[in-house]
């Protein structure tokens, strides 16, 4: 049957029907009539072949999925430690972090990684933030707040330092004994006219607007009025 004949069939059976159907309408389909059932035509022989997936190369995704790690800290009197061959797939930043903090014994709370000079999330693999930077030598930043020291070589076989065993301080220590004066550290313009006192701000400030370089400019702004002013 060609298109024609169909579609000169249907509308001779649709002038046979009401222009309206009613809302409570039901065909019943088994008074339709019984007729073959309409197929497309087999396209002729040869078939088209089924285009065959594209191979990725080998040596791509080998250069992708291992890497050499540098941590490299902001402070010159950190050490660097370096990772010769890492997993970019399957090892997070929490992972670069806690591998520096044993490296140096710095607590993982007090380190922060950065890439190209901005803070990255824990939970993202190293893939992930590399992207299509990847190649055979990746450098990450490592930010150290709070004053943390670190202790050790920048080999990665460092022997974490030991905590002295916990005490209860004298009545002489805490400053409350009679007639002894309370000893303390160094405080108001003394304390702001230390490094540490400039590196921890500048820490917090990165910490917050994620940009070393304002950071750098907003501290040097808030210490030069302080020296102008002091």
């Amino acid at each position: 049957m060609s298109e024609l004949t169909f579609c000169r069939s249907f509308l001779s059976a649709l002038d046979a029907r009401p222009i309206k159907l009613s809302s409570d309408h039901i065909a019943d389909a088994r008074k339709y009539p019984a007729q073959g059932a309409y197929t497309l035509p087999r396209l002729p022989p040869p078939h088209p072949t089924r285009p065959s997936p594209k191979s990725t190369s080998t040596s791509s995704d080998a250069s992708t999925s291992s890497l050499s790690i540098t941590l490299k800290p902001l402070k010159p009197n950190t050490p660097t430690v370096p990772l010769p061959a890492v997993d970019a797939a399957k090892t997070s930043i929490f992972d670069l972090k806690t591998h520096y903090a044993t490296s140096t014994s710095i607590p993982a709370s007090k380190i922060k990684i950065l890439y190209k000079k901005k803070p990255v999330q824990d939970s993202k693999t190293v893939a992930e933030v590399v992207g299509g930077d990847a190649a055979g030598d990746v450098e990450f930043g490592v930010m150290v707040m709070g004053g943390a020291v670190a202790a050790g070589t920048s080999g990665g076989g460092g022997t974490p330092v030991q905590s002295p065993p916990a005490s209860v301080p004298t009545e002489s220590e805490k400053g409350l004994a009679s007639g002894g004066a309370a000893a303390v550290g160094p405080s108001g313009k003394e304390l702001v006219a230390t490094d540490e006192f400039w590196g921890d701000l500048q820490n917090f400030v990165l910490q917050r607007i994620k940009d070393e370089a304002e950071s750098e400019r907003l501290v040097g702004v808030f210490k030069a009025a302080w020296e102008e002013s002091k």
